[in-house]
């Protein structure tokens, strides 16, 4: 059978090979690892090796400081201004691009869950309010989410400024810089392209006049 995630801290050790079978408790904190495993044939029964592991992560979980995380914590990555809200720009199937606010967090099982809210179904504004409820509240369900917005904003409650979009100058600044890379390969690519015809073009002429001296002599 293997390994098994029982829940968080505990893991399942069903190993034939080497005999192995019990729980195995990890706990991390700071720069401290602690792994104790429970095996069934010292606890005389899965069910109290499954107890004992329980009892023994409580235990060191009250004891330990509690782990250093980076929830709430702006890194430089963020452009948004808003911890856990991100601009997301994808690609449908047909190459049209579309846009969106999107919110993340993890869950207390250590999952990744997210949120996205389209400009084209609520426009910019509401979609960003949206996501950052959605990443306040850090839930998925989408109707709360909305109630909850109409509340604030009949009460005229700023949920969060939307952040300002990138400067035009900028953006045409890259396009032009990307369009005169674009000019410079095509313009490569014709040059290789005309060397190979003159290349082949003089072949046939040498390979005429050779030709036409066999046929003098």
């Amino acid at each position: 059978m293997g390994t098994k995630l029982v829940e968080r801290g505990i893991t399942r050790y069903d190993i034939d090979e080497q005999g192995t079978y019990g729980f195995m408790m990890r706990i991390s904190r700071g720069g401290d690892h602690i792994n104790e495993f429970f095996s069934d044939k010292n606890y005389k029964g899965k069910g109290k090796a499954l107890t004992a592991a329980r009892a023994r992560y409580a235990e060191l979980k009250a004891k330990l400081p509690p782990p250093k995380t980076t929830k709430g914590v702006k890194t430089s990555r963020n452009q948004t201004g808003v911890v856990g809200v991100h601009l997301a720009i994808c690609e449908s199937i047909y190459g049209e691009e579309y846009s969106s606010y999107c919110a993340s967090w993890k869950t207390a099982d250590g999952q990744r869950s997210k949120l996205s809210f389209s400009f084209k179904k609520y426009g910019k504004k509401k979609a960003w309010e949206l996501a950052c409820l959605a990443r306040e509240l850090e839930s998925t369900d989408r109707k709360r989410i909305e109630r909850l917005h109409a509340t604030r904003s009949k009460g005229k409650k700023q949920i969060a400024p939307p952040p300002k979009s990138p400067s035009k100058k900028k953006t045409t600044k890259k396009k032009a810089a990307k369009k005169k890379v674009a000019k410079k390969k095509i313009a490569k690519k014709k040059v290789a392209v005309k060397k190979k015809s003159t290349g082949k073009k003089a072949k046939k002429k040498t390979k005429k006049k050779a030709k036409k001296k066999v046929k003098k002599r």
